[in-house]
């Protein structure tokens, strides 16, 4: 005989994205960190340079990648490069604070989910990860709270 009560509802289970943040500026990982909880379930990892970006993608396979573009010894432009060869389909916005037209048409043409521009504005990290939940079906993704 069970002791289990078989019509007592069953908890959804919600899925904690994994997000990568990748920027040369600590304040500027910390601020997009704050948002993405406050906005998200999210877990969040970081990177602080484009050196070490490409291996931290690889050992967590994040579900979505916040990418700066300007950081020294390798910019997130080549680390976009790299992560499209392995992992075509991944999720990346690229992040900066000189967003020239030429620079977000050439993130664009290597298939961006979207472009923000530096300092960041609560507003529009909410756009992004709306539009990642309705592109995915992330529909637990947001916090509702």
């Amino acid at each position: 005989m069970s002791t289990l009560d078989d019509t007592a509802p069953v908890a959804a289970e919600t899925t904690v994205r994994k997000v990568l943040v990748v920027d040369d500026t600590f304040a500027s990982r910390q601020l997009l960190t704050r948002m993405l909880h406050q906005f998200a379930r999210v877990d969040v990892r970081e990177a602080r340079d484009g050196l070490t970006a490409f291996d931290q993608f690889c050992a967590i396979q994040p579900d979505i990648t916040f990418l700066d573009i300007d950081m020294p010894h390798k910019s997130g432009i080549d680390v976009l490069k790299e992560i499209r060869a392995a992992a075509p389909q991944s999720y990346v916005v690229m992040v900066s604070a000189a967003a020239s037209l030429e620079t977000v048409q050439s993130t664009l043409e290597l298939n961006v989910g979207g472009f923000v521009v530096k300092p960041y504005s609560a507003r529009r990290i909410l756009d992004v990860l709306t539009k990642y939940a309705r592109e995915t079906g992330a529909s637990d993704l947001l916090r509702e709270d």
